[in-house]
């Protein structure tokens, strides 16, 4: 009996290989290289981009100028010392917010505990007097006396609490030193157990709700500027811009900088803009739109400046053999590199004279990588 063959089945394989019934994989590279200016990302990859339309913004001439924040004059008070006293306690420090009517401070004041003996005892024989039918100038004479101590400072509270003080009480001899308005405490000049004059500065008060931006103009860009015109400042922490008006140009030169002072006024929602804080200011020249996209979207090359624009291309679609009724749609994009003219920039956008149209789709974050990989290919 003669033995079996078993060499026939890897003939049959082999057979069948090279009949190519078995495909080779077809190439999955996440980027791949159409022709001498188009890209394919496959769908896996899409993820490190971000792709934006360009737009027909808004998009104006601007003068960029250096300044400082401020706290308008009209939104600024003053609590002085409204007694000669001894600074008794100070509940406040400079940079913290206040609150009208709080008590920031109270005084020992010798002019103070008179004026306070002197409204009780007038106001008790008022009353005294009342009681017994007899009117007399006694009334007039408590009046002033409660006069003289608002205009020490003292509110009706204030006033009020004066008779009900116990004996024993050592507050009753502190005269308490309030918040006019509400606001910040941009200076404060009283010191714990200091003696002040009548007058002299305490605390200085300012309301941030609406502040100076004051900026350096050279001699030159003078003739742009006039007083009405726009300006606004971009903000750490705001998402929109704070717009104002250019409200004094000073008739002066800076004889060390030979700039000239601007000053604009404009409302600070939420406080973003602080004191002496140190800002760029535009002032709109002129308004008109533009093509725009995100300065990131912009290629430098020796060439000059490109872009990678999404553009259409067929899906493939593969057939499973398995299931005729089976699509697979190929969802890579393809991005060709264009030429562009880039105008001015500002806020992190550019303005595009030519090379793009309203609607395209660029690559405004990763299109230094499809351009590594174009230059890679070319290699």
């Amino acid at each position: 009996m003669k033995a079996k063959n078993c060499s026939w089945p890897v003939i049959f394989v082999t057979f069948l290989i090279s009949c190519s019934w078995f495909e080779k994989p077809e190439n999955h590279d996440p980027v791949q290289k159409i022709d001498a200016k188009t890209i394919r990302v496959a769908k896996e990859a899409l993820d490190n981009l971000k792709i934006t339309k360009a737009e027909n913004k808004d998009f104006p001439d601007l003068l960029s100028l250096m300044g400082k924040i401020s706290v308008t004059e009209d939104r600024t008070t003053i609590v002085p010392a409204r007694v000669a006293g001894r600074m008794e306690a100070i509940y406040f420090a400079s940079g913290e917010h206040v609150n009208q009517g709080q008590i920031l401070a109270t005084m020992f004041s010798p002019d103070f505990i008179a004026a306070r003996e002197e409204y009780l005892l007038s106001l008790k024989q008022a009353n005294q007097k009342e009681s017994a039918g007899d009117p007399s100038d006694f009334a007039n004479l408590a009046q002033m006396a409660r006069k003289k101590l608002e205009t020490m400072g003292l509110n009706s509270e204030d006033i009020g609490n004066l008779a009900g003080a116990s004996a024993d009480d050592s507050k009753k001899f502190l005269l308490n030193v309030r918040a006019p308005r509400s606001g910040v405490l941009i200076q404060k000049s009283a010191v714990l157990g200091n003696l002040q004059n009548l007058g002299d500065t305490l605390f200085i008060i300012g309301d941030l709700s609406k502040v100076w931006f004051s900026g350096d103009l050279y001699p030159e860009d003078l003739p742009k500027v006039y007083v009405g015109q726009k300006v606004f400042i971009n903000a750490v922490g705001v998402n929109v811009p704070l717009y104002g008006k250019v409200s004094f140009i000073s008739p002066l030169v800076d004889p060390n900088t030979r700039s000239i002072k601007i000053r604009a006024s404009m409302e600070n929602p939420n406080k973003a803009l602080k004191m002496d804080e140190y800002v760029q200011g535009n002032v709109v020249l002129a308004e008109k739109t533009t093509l725009v996209v995100p300065t990131d979207a912009i290629v430098r090359t020796p060439e000059g400046p490109v872009m990678f624009k999404r553009v259409a291309h067929l899906p493939k679609t593969l057939v499973d053999p398995s299931d005729a009724k089976k699509l697979e749609i190929d969802e890579s994009m393809d991005f060709q590199l264009v030429t562009v003219s880039v105008g001015k920039e500002q806020s992190g956008m550019s303005s595009i004279l030519t090379g793009l149209q309203a609607g395209d789709e660029v690559v405004s974050e990763g299109s230094w990588l499809l351009n590594s990989a174009l230059n890679s290919a070319k290699q």
